[in-house]
């Protein structure tokens, strides 16, 4: 089966990429270009130039305004990643009022995904960072420190949400139902096309909408499950 893009015909420009506007700043420009070009081909698979070419800029204006390649990839994963905290800490103190272990694990998991996904529909400047930060979930490079600059704090309170509401969980569990959530979430928003085949097309891997309530079903259902092992 022909992959979408293939589908687009030859010289498309792939759905993740779009050309920048004018009026937004050189700066913004660069980003916007680099965080589409990381989400389709990884850090080492999208070249500086390309992301000038992309963005209407200079070659140079990276060294301009960010230094090299390395600070320009941090800055993408820096500029959003403040707004999902605050998204994610605002969904958590919605919560106070639900009652009853199943429903609080459950709006535990929501407090997590639901935010990616509302922020998932505004742009898809969004859903670039998204498949980017599937890609930095299962590395094993480097860039997993940039993660837990930007994401650890916040690992932290959804740890403590956690045990708050199952205290039987050791650390390891604990961790691991974490680890386990923070996997399904980004697999959902990975949109890597495997749900496509794997259905002859009758499902799209970026109608998340869709696919969002299975997630939080089976996460918050496999956390319960921990704490009764």
């Amino acid at each position: 089966m022909p992959s979408r893009k293939a589908a687009a015909g030859a010289g498309a420009q792939p759905p993740s990429v779009r050309k920048p506007s004018r009026t937004t700043s050189t700066r913004d420009r660069l980003l916007d270009a680099a965080e589409a070009l990381f989400a389709e081909h990884g850090f080492h698979g999208a070249p500086m130039r390309d992301i000038t070419t992309q963005a209407g800029t200079r070659l140079a204006d990276i060294n301009d305004h960010f230094g090299s390649k390395e600070v320009l990839f941090q800055e993408v994963v820096a500029r959003r990643a403040l707004q999902i905290n605050a998204d994610r800490q605002a969904r958590l103190a919605d919560m106070a009022g639900v009652k009853g272990r199943a429903a609080q694990i459950r709006a535990i998991v929501e407090a997590f995904a639901a935010p990616l996904l509302a922020r998932s529909a505004e742009s898809q400047g969004w859903r670039n960072y998204l498949r980017l930060l599937a890609q930095l979930t299962n590395s094993r490079s480097l860039v997993l420190v940039l993660i837990a600059e930007h994401f650890n704090p916040i690992a932290e309170v959804f740890i403590e949400q956690i045990v708050r509401v199952l205290p039987q969980l050791d650390r390891r569990q604990s961790l691991n139902a974490y680890q386990l959530m923070v996997a399904s979430s980004m697999a959902l928003f990975a949109d890597n096309g495997r749900i496509d085949i794997m259905s002859g097309g009758q499902e799209r891997s970026d109608d998340f909408a869709s696919h969002y309530g299975d997630m939080v079903s089976f996460v918050a259902g496999g956390i319960l499950a921990i704490a009764e092992s």
